[in-house]
């Protein structure tokens, strides 16, 4: 804790110094990015780190705790930033690597799920502002205990999905399970059913755009809702950054920003919803795929809007966990591990953006600094995850992410354990329980 007031018998914790001021002792912080055998050794486990979080689905969060705060012991304003960069250098190239990834069970259709990640896409933002704006309102030591409890209450569903997964991409192998039957094509509907010239023709436009790679409509509401949601969250000011119209940060106005945001994204998301329904009216009119429908029922529409209403609450308030949230939303729905996975990553590429803008706002780290951690989340990306993006794909055991989900997540359960104790010795519990109030 870089800036905390410290006892100079206790001394502070890792690459930090109790020193000296005018009015008391405080920790002081090494220089970011200074290289010694210690910290060598820590930043090259940063892209071993990242790769496993992305091939998981569970974003560059997982980090954060166990190298960031706990070995490398950056300040919290730093530790964000650091984090910004890998999230978006790492997300961004990832959903890019996504977006022309196959199927395993139909290796004519993408890996990412479009339609379920609209429907994500709807609600992150809003959720997410939502979040940041509690968690500034709760000390630290509630923010551990949240993340402590919600990680230990996910390695027991993770490893039971685990075990399901492995045991149905076994049955696949060993014919046990058929794979589902093929997509049809028009030539086929035309021999097997009565619809005519028209329906067919619909049918062909569903079946086409299906089978391509970067679908324009779909990529035009999710970034829609992007741009919507997120300029308005701009608008309001916080701890980190001044509201871009001049809204000062301890004004009645400035909350009711969250009320604008909160019916734009109600206008959005049901123009989007009647659309992707009357969609899905037409698919139901001419058979296309009758088992694939997201935005109808209402229940499943709302089964998946509150999930991503979820992930992005997670993100918000304790930094972490919306990846996960997505991936076992989707795994509970019987969608398998490696598409699970790719919609959870491709559905944090909207927090990426909005991490990206938070960096820019907020940075106090130098532009080569900066570089430097997009470079190592490149690494991650490139000596990890596409490599095993491959050999999943060539030994069929997609299950794999879900192994990587548990080691992440109990690498966090340690690193916050530990933290909680560091904090407690050093600086004394009751530093946990301050509020900082930022007005």
């Amino acid at each position: 804790m870089s800036g905390q007031a410290c006892d100079p018998d206790k001394g502070c914790w890792l690459l930090s110094n109790c020193e000296q001021n005018d009015i008391n002792y405080t920790c002081v912080h090494d220089p970011i990015l200074e290289l010694t055998l210690y910290t060598g050794f820590v930043y090259s486990l940063i892209p071993i780190f990242l790769g496993i979080g992305i091939l998981g689905g569970l974003g560059t969060g997982m980090i954060k705790r166990p190298i960031l705060n706990l070995m490398l012991n950056y300040p919290a304003s730093i530790a964000t930033q650091v984090g910004d960069c890998f999230l978006f250098v790492t997300t961004t190239l990832n959903s890019l690597l996504l977006i022309f990834e196959k199927h395993p069970d139909h290796p004519e259709l993408p890996l990412i799920n479009f339609d379920i990640s609209i429907i994500f896409n709807q609600t992150i933002p809003l959720a997410w502002s939502v979040g940041a704006f509690l968690q500034q309102r709760i000390p630290q030591f509630a923010i551990y205990l949240f993340q402590l409890c919600f990680m230990l209450g996910a390695i027991p569903f993770l490893w039971k999905f685990t075990h399901s997964q492995k045991q149905l991409e076994i049955d696949k192998r060993d014919k046990k399970v058929l794979i589902i039957e093929k997509i049809k094509t028009k030539e086929d509907m035309a021999n097997e059913t009565s619809l005519d010239e028209k329906e067919l023709k619909q049918y062909e436009k569903f079946y086409i755009n299906d089978h391509k790679k970067i679908q324009i409509k779909n990529l035009c509401f999710i970034f829609g809702s992007f741009i919507v949601n997120q300029t308005i969250v701009l608008m309001r000011s916080n701890k980190f950054n001044n509201s871009i119209i001049g809204i000062d940060a301890c004004t009645l106005e400035n909350n009711l920003v969250l009320i604008l945001i909160l019916c734009a994204n109600f206008i959005y998301t049901t123009l989007v919803y009647w659309n992707k329904r009357n969609e899905e009216f037409y698919k139901d009119l001419v058979q296309y795929r009758p088992d694939f429908r997201y935005f109808t029922p209402k229940k499943t529409f709302w089964f998946y809007y509150l999930g991503g209403c979820l992930a992005g609450f997670s993100t918000g308030f304790i930094g972490m966990g919306g990846g996960l949230i997505m991936v076992s939303i989707l795994l509970h729905k019987q969608i398998i591990a490696r598409e699970a996975a790719a919609t959870a990553a491709f559905g944090t590429f909207m927090i990426a953006l909005n991490s990206l803008i938070q960096l820019f706002l907020q940075k106090t780290i130098s532009t080569g600094q900066m570089f430097t951690f997009f470079g190592l989340g490149i690494i991650g990306l490139i000596v990890i995850t596409k490599p095993a993006y491959i050999l999943m794909n060539k030994f069929k055991v997609g299950y794999v992410v879900l192994i990587v989900d548990i080691i992440s997540v109990t690498n966090n359960v340690i690193a916050i354990i530990a933290l909680m104790i560091i904090n407690s010795t050093l600086y004394g519990f009751e530093i946990m329980l301050d509020y900082h109030q930022h007005c």
